[in-house]
């Protein structure tokens, strides 16, 4: 047992400045997974207020750990008026089964002729002229909602003190970079960002400060000082370094300077993976941020290279929470200790949000190491399965033009080269391949870290209009281009599509007929559509850890029905791991989108050797 010489609040703080500490800050970031563990669903805990803040409570005192993150998970986002993108979210028990983690609706919510005016307004005037557009509600009846957000807020965060649950988040803000990324979507943002950078950047910069002192604002109000800033879609994930220096670091910086000038924390936290990004964050104050990782960044790398400089929140992963055991946990727990939370500086979390599937066990081991272990200084980290990209030598120069500008992302120019190429009478099988071969490189440049997921996205879209001018040529000759069916889906539980829209047109540029079912999808559409169309691959993706059991559900079916064998199963997705692989029963899991389209294009060919 460890002699606990600090209050909570104490170490918290310690913590965060870089100090000693009596032991390490440990709190599961536990809102969702509350009700759950007490039987009560999701669609009773967002129609009762009290029963959902009664259930936070409740494993708090329970279960033992240092702080609440929120006091009620009524709150998508803490309250406060444009403090981040005005999203629809989709609710249990309405849009959603009654037991089903709600969901983000992410639908476009200004076009792109709308920068020029949010350049002009800034953020907060182009959503008090917006907002009513793209919204059931009237802005007055918005702001009352706001106020009366804000004041439940308050309210609930009284109660949790009274019952000595201390909460620590005073608002949730998205970066700038975020809070667009999710107006305009993803793969529209990041088709922005190519093709207009400059009207982005103007309305960025006249986009900060407003959401800055939004946030401000929101944590004078509830008293809180800490400021949740959302970030996920700057990291080199997604977009390679100079995107990230031009978008998204310097308006957190002065998010940064903003917030800690007002004796505000700045929680930065990185989902998905900013193990490229990880250096700048030493250009930041020491000792006034926290660093909050999610499992997909190396927690053990951010160490290294944050060492003395900032605290580290996390990573405790989903995956493992969901699938893995009490002793699993703990001992990935005890490794955090030991080397994460060497010389302080370090707070025993959830990678996000603990999932909503968590088994109670796990939940317990992780507070009780944390609580319990002392840990041991100098202890080797073990090394944990990851996918990993495969770096290859960069093969012989492209022969074709088409496929030099495929490779190079030359939209304009592909098009002009197509349109051109048909209009001479050209075989389209060969523009077809020409193209292909361009997509090839693109995802050789993806796979040795030359290219990024936005370059992936921008390619798919290139290859989209370039199979759309060709297909009504390539209708008779369909049959003979293709290596079989693959059906791919998002299944049930999750509405997550860009990964799985990705690798559906890597899939096409493979040579492949894909059946793409959507998201949500029931585990016997998917199998139906296995038989429907003999496919040979089956992909599915997820980026909620519920999904685990839809990817399992699948294969299981699949086994009922006989038609298992022969046919290639592959998983991807931001929770997944080799873990959820072996859970699901599938053959391969590949966050590279071209490594797993390549192992099934081998799969198939062996298959058809055999």
């Amino acid at each position: 047992m460890i002699n606990e010489t600090m209050s909570n609040e104490e170490r918290y703080q310690a913590a965060i400045a870089l100090e000693p500490v009596d032991r390490n800050p440990v709190f599961p970031i536990l809102i969702t997974t509350a009700p759950r563990l007490y039987g009560i669903t999701q669609a009773d805990a967002w129609m009762d207020h009290d029963v959902a803040r009664e259930a936070i409570i409740r494993a708090y005192e329970e279960l033992g750990y240092d702080y609440g993150s929120k006091p009620n998970y009524y709150y998508p986002m803490l309250p406060g008026k444009h403090c981040s993108a005005p999203v629809r979210n989709l609710i249990p028990g309405k849009q959603l089964g009654v037991d089903d983690l709600y969901q983000v609706d992410e639908k476009v919510l200004f076009e792109r002729a709308d920068y020029d005016r949010i350049a002009a307004l800034g953020w907060n005037g182009f959503w008090d002229e917006h907002y009513e557009k793209i919204s059931r509600k009237t802005l007055a009846e918005f702001t009352r909602m706001q106020a009366m957000s804000n004041q439940l807020y308050v309210d609930d965060m009284r109660i949790c003190a009274e019952r000595g649950m201390p909460i620590f988040l005073g608002v949730a803000v998205d970066s700038v970079l975020m809070a667009f990324s999710l107006c305009r979507t993803l793969s529209e943002f990041t088709k922005d960002l190519y093709e207009v950078p400059d009207k982005v950047a103007a309305a960025m910069e006249a986009s900060c400060d407003d959401l800055i002192a939004n946030a401000i604002q929101v944590c004078k109000n509830n008293g809180n000082n800490v400021a949740f800033i959302v970030l996920e879609r700057g990291s080199g994930f997604y977009y390679r370094l100079p995107l990230f220096e031009r978008f998204e670091w310097p308006f957190l910086q002065r998010y940064v300077d903003a917030f800690v000038s007002e004796d505000i924390v700045p929680w930065l936290h990185f989902d998905t993976d900013w193990g490229l990004n990880l250096p700048y964050l030493k250009q930041l104050p020491a000792g006034k941020c926290v660093c909050d990782l999610d499992g997909t960044t190396d927690i053990f790398k951010a160490k290294e290279i944050l060492k003395g400089h900032m605290c580290i929140s996390g990573d405790v992963p989903a995956s493992l929470l969901t699938l893995g055991t009490a002793d699993e946990v703990a001992e990935y727990c005890k490794r955090l200790i030991d080397v994460v939370g060497e010389d302080g500086g370090f707070m025993l979390t959830t990678g996000c949000e603990c999932p909503i599937d968590a088994k109670r066990e796990n939940i317990i081991a992780m507070v009780e190491t944390g609580r319990t272990y002392r840990g041991k200084k100098g202890r080797e980290k073990a090394p944990v399965e990851k996918a990993l990209k495969k770096v290859q030598a960069e093969p012989d120069r492209l022969e074709s033009e088409i496929a030099r500008a495929v490779a190079d992302l030359r939209f304009k120019e592909v098009m002009v080269l197509v349109e051109s190429a048909t209009g001479e009478g050209r075989d389209p099988l060969a523009i077809l391949n020409d193209c292909r071969a361009g997509m090839d490189r693109v995802g050789e440049r993806y796979s040795t870290g030359e290219y990024f997921l936005s370059e992936l996205m921008m390619s798919a879209n290139i290859f989209k209009k370039a199979v759309a001018l060709l297909e009504p040529l390539l209708a008779k000759e369909k049959q003979d281009l293709s290596l079989g069916h693959a059906v791919i889906a998002t299944p049930k539980g999750d509405i997550h599509d860009i990964g799985k829209d990705i690798v559906a047109t890597l899939f096409k540029v493979a040579g492949f007929q894909v059946t793409d079912l959507g998201v949500d999808v029931a585990p016997e559409a998917i199998v139906a559509a296995v038989e429907e169309t003999d496919a040979k691959i089956v992909a599915m993706s997820a980026l909620i850890t519920p999904t685990f059991k839809s990817m399992k559900r699948v294969v299981d079916i699949m086994k009922d029905r006989g038609v298992r064998n022969g046919r290639y199963v592959i998983i991807g997705g931001g929770p997944t791991s080799a873990a959820v692989r072996d859970y699901a029963g599938a053959d391969a899991w590949s966050l590279d989108p071209k490594e797993g389209v390549d192992w099934c294009r081998d799969y198939v060919r062996t298959l058809r050797k055999a």
